[in-house]
């Protein structure tokens, strides 16, 4: 399997030919006078996927296929995007469909043709469903498409979130915000005191919201069998978060430099924690993906 998308499946061998994924970060330009533009990170973009899916008979059936993925548009709701490696890319929302017919029947069916699928990254609130002991339907097995792996193949299963999937969604949301202030950190670190004592109040806002997702993967981890190391994990890095905050308040313009290098030093530690769970976390989405989680 190369990608699953909530509860459709995409294969080689059913028609994905491609996959292009941009990820952007928004600048504010200000005017000075006299000089170029002062540029300021502002924080980072939606990331954009984009997939390339033929349209085959031996693939699948082509209109069922399109249909399918027109039905799960329509519902205009968040997905689980998570490829066949089991890395969990996080939530997307289907944004665009564009099909070319290559070949049609004489009353305007599709027989060959190619689609050109965009989602967009959604970091709303977002619990994932996820199937059980089978993405297939029992309606459907059979089908050449189901054979096939093709998309389009929906599991009339809905059940609620496991909590392996809350586990990896708290902590890429987490692992996200921190990357984020890890970012604004460096982007600050250069200025003067005046400067960064301006920035504190936005050095304080995004920290902050590591808090709650973190105390989620706590929560969540209790309910797994093993997941005693993914509760200390979250201890380990909100105790460095409270450090990181902890020491920006209260400052002035007298101990701002050494009190914001100490809270820089706090955040990079929390951030290389996390990071380093990213084996663990791997290995979480890969049950997830093949129905273990």
């Amino acid at each position: 399997m190369f990608a699953i998308l909530g509860d459709i499946e995409f294969t080689v061998a059913g028609g994905i030919s491609g996959m292009e994924r941009r990820g952007t970060a928004d600048w504010a330009e200000h005017a000075r006078i006299q000089g170029k533009p002062l540029l300021e990170w502002i924080g980072e973009g939606l990331d954009v996927c984009n997939l390339t899916i033929e349209l085959h008979p031996i693939l699948g059936d082509p209109e069922e296929r399109l249909r399918a993925l027109r039905r799960a548009k329509a519902k205009h709701e968040p997905l689980a995007f998570v490829m066949g490696s089991g890395d969990y890319l996080g939530a997307y929302v289907i944004t665009e469909i564009d099909s070319t017919t290559r070949r049609a029947t004489s009353v305007g069916q599709t027989t060959s043709g190619i689609v050109q699928l965009s989602l967009k990254e959604y970091t709303g609130k977002f619990t994932r469903k996820i199937g059980g002991a089978g993405l297939l339907s029992p309606a459907l097995t059979g089908a050449s498409g189901a054979v096939m792996g093709s998309p389009g193949m929906v599991s009339k299963l809905s059940p609620i979130a496991s909590a392996t999937q809350m586990a990896i969604s708290h902590a890429k949301t987490a692992g996200n915000v921190l990357r984020a202030g890890k970012n604004l950190y460096d982007s600050v670190k250069g200025g003067n005191a005046s400067m960064i004592l301006g920035q504190v109040p936005q050095l304080l806002g995004v920290t902050g919201r590591a808090i709650e997702p973190l105390q989620g993967l706590k929560e969540v981890a209790a309910l797994l069998d093993d997941g005693s190391d993914l509760a200390r994990l979250s201890d380990d890095v909100l105790g460095s978060i409270m450090g990181s905050r902890s020491s920006l308040d209260p400052v002035d313009l007298s101990n701002i430099v050494d009190r914001f290098s100490a809270s820089k030093d706090s955040l990079g530690l929390a951030f290389d924690k996390m990071n380093s769970a990213g084996s663990r976390l791997a290995g979480l989405a890969a049950q997830v993906v093949t129905r273990r989680a």
